[in-house]
């Protein structure tokens, strides 16, 4: 009878010697198909990191903005009611074009930019009281970048904004005043800036989180720089004849070429 338990016991521990060894085999095989270590999968950037372009591969955007049809006439600026203005009559700027050429159409990159945050610099955008007119007349700013008015006029001055998308703000600015800074948090095209005081001064300021726009030139030329390369639709805004709109391609290290054309009644 012993003899008998014992050959019992002798079959249990083959049988489970044969199913660890069952086991490990099973498991080996398994794990031979694993990399013997894994890296963490690249995770794309995400939308909020701050962009940085590579400027070895960057394109630009440049064009000529014209104008068709006749140069329209406007009556001449009277400022000789404040005595801190110029006694000498002056052109309107509202339309300003010579030779076929449209200025101050402020061009920008509306669509195809990468997702992201590019970060606003540190020097102010600065727009100056001068001559009883406002310095340049057609201007932009990034989100988040100082924008810095000045006086430099014997008159006293008041800077109204007509923002919608931003805090509006109205504040009187003397000669000795010190400069008016502000700051923008929100995307918004042609802002109007008028001044309570002299009703024909006007300004538009414009507010993008992005560097990639421009003012027409009194020749109308216009060049945006240091774009990635890729597929754009960019835009051409002017303050009386609207806004005109094309679809470009930057290809790496290459400068492609974007004209609009204005024209009275469009």
């Amino acid at each position: 009878m012993p003899e008998l338990f014992d050959t019992e016991k002798k079959m249990k521990r083959i049988c489970l010697l044969l199913f660890l060894s069952a086991a490990l085999l099973l498991t080996g095989c398994n794990n031979s198909n694993q990399p013997a270590s894994t890296a963490p999968a690249a995770q794309p950037a995400a939308a909020g990191n701050t962009i940085v372009v590579d400027k070895t591969t960057a394109g630009s955007v440049t064009g000529t903005i014209s104008f068709n049809g006749k140069e329209p006439k406007f009556p001449l600026l009277d400022m000789t009611a404040d005595p801190g203005c110029p006694s000498t009559p002056l052109m309107p700027e509202v339309v300003v074009a010579k030779n076929g050429k449209l200025a101050n159409v402020f061009v920008y990159i509306k669509e195809g930019l990468p997702q992201g945050t590019f970060a606003a610099p540190n020097d102010p955008v600065v727009l100056t009281q001068k001559g009883c007119r406002y310095v340049p007349h057609v201007t932009g700013v990034m989100v988040g970048q100082p924008f810095k008015i000045l006086n430099e006029d014997r008159a006293d001055h008041n800077i109204h904004s007509m923002s919608t998308g931003n805090p509006p703000f109205n504040e009187s600015q003397m000669p000795t005043d010190k400069p008016i800074i502000k700051t923008f948090a929100q995307q918004e095209v042609m802002v109007p800036l008028e001044c309570n005081q002299h009703p024909w001064m006007r300004a538009y300021l414009s507010i993008l989180p992005h560097p990639y726009f421009a003012t027409s030139a009194a020749d109308g030329t216009f060049t945006i720089q240091n774009l990635p390369p890729g597929d754009y639709t960019l835009t051409a805004v002017h303050e009386k004849y609207g806004e005109q709109t094309v679809k470009i391609k930057v290809e790496s290290k290459q400068t492609a070429k974007a004209d609009f054309t204005f024209a009275p009644g469009k």
